[in-house]
């Protein structure tokens, strides 16, 4: 029809440019089209649509979207925080009866400014250049954590192109996999959907920092342990467990994403109910029958192909549900073993994780 010859050349037309043009253009654009269903200002109308324009229309909407800033502005209070935390270890020393309080403060800030011109500028320079690289450090994990977010929504909208309320819930073509054509274009797309984005380089920013993160704890864990509460008096100790309170709130966003990741793109309870699907709708179609049998022939097929992948690729440091899973009980322990020493009783939290 020539309203549907319209709308695919209007998704033709946009597929002109990209980040992610390189990572599509493995695709024929002359590939095998199939009949979707897409909601145009509230119709219902079919299409034809290849799956290099389907996946353009997940990954510009995905590029589209206005970018968080929170865990931005989070790097730059962090930052602040290590900038300032040797002047905050400064005013806990100053008095060693009241410890931290307002008198220790302001007897600190007090000893500050009467040092020399020269001392202040010292500490002015190192205040400055703690807070720049602190920033830039902590700009590596806001980088990451807006790729894996991004990977997080394309594995969203992948997993609801085959949903029609999903898909009409987020302006997205719909299909069902009841032909070897739509089975072969919904295979195409989660394997190009899977490859997009920075994947190398930031499984090594988040290996490195968890390695780092493990390395700092062990030492501080062997320092307590062998001088006891007289370690709190170093101004290393301070250093070091506030680094790993950054790297532990980072690192648990980025593997909880990766999870949730891993969790849409595994596609077999929707194979299984695809094939169910089939069966019903074989009961209304007795004259598709030869067909139906042969598209579900191909999804059990698929559904193995895709379950001995996944698994193999669970294997992966960063996407691996076990680490994600160790990393939450790590760090809920720890917490509450610290708010345990605080309170006076025990808290378990890492029990409500599932």
């Amino acid at each position: 029809p020539a309203q549907s010859s319209g709308i695919n050349a209007e998704y033709g037309g946009r597929m002109e440019g990209g980040s992610h043009r390189d990572s599509l253009s493995e695709q024929n654009p002359r590939a095998e089209r199939i009949r979707v269903k897409l909601w145009l200002n509230e119709e219902l109308v079919k299409v034809e649509m290849s799956p290099l324009e389907i996946g353009y229309q997940i990954i510009s909407k995905v590029e589209n979207m206005k970018a968080s800033l929170e865990y931005l502005w989070l790097g730059v209070f962090l930052s602040f925080i290590m900038s300032v935390l040797p002047f905050i270890f400064r005013a806990h020393n100053a008095d060693k009866q009241s410890g931290f309080s307002k008198q220790a403060v302001l007897l600190s800030v007090d000893e500050l400014l009467g040092e020399s011109l020269e001392l202040q500028l010292i500490h002015f320079i190192g205040f400055v250049l703690t807070m720049s690289l602190s920033i830039c450090f902590i700009t590596l994990f806001v980088v990451a954590e807006r790729a894996y977010s991004q990977r997080y929504l394309y594995a969203k909208y992948f997993n609801a192109l085959t949903t029609m309320r999903r898909a009409k819930q987020h302006g997205l073509p719909h299909f069902r996999l009841r032909s070897i054509q739509n089975i072969k274009a919904w295979l195409s797309l989660r394997s190009v959907l899977r490859r997009v984005g920075p994947l190398r380089s930031v499984g090594i920013i988040i290996t490195s920092s968890f390695l780092i993160m493990l390395t700092i704890l062990t030492v501080v864990c062997i320092q307590f342990f062998s001088k006891g509460t007289n370690s709190m008096n170093m101004y290393f100790t301070w250093a070091a467990m506030a680094w790993s309170m950054c790297l532990g709130m980072y690192l648990l966003r980025l593997f909880t994403l990766g999870n949730d990741i891993q969790e849409r793109f595994d596609s077999q309870s929707l194979l299984i109910t695809e094939q169910i699907n089939i069966y019903f709708f074989m009961q209304q179609s007795p004259q598709k029958k030869e067909q139906l049998v042969h598209a579900n022939q191909v999804l059990q097929l698929s559904s193995k192909l895709l379950k001995e992948i996944d698994n193999r690729e669970n294997n992966n440091f960063v996407l691996s549900p076990l680490v994600s899973q160790f990393l939450r009980v790590f760090l809920l322990s720890a917490f509450s073993g610290l708010a345990s020493e605080f309170l006076g009783f025990k808290l378990k939290l890492w029990k409500m994780i599932k």
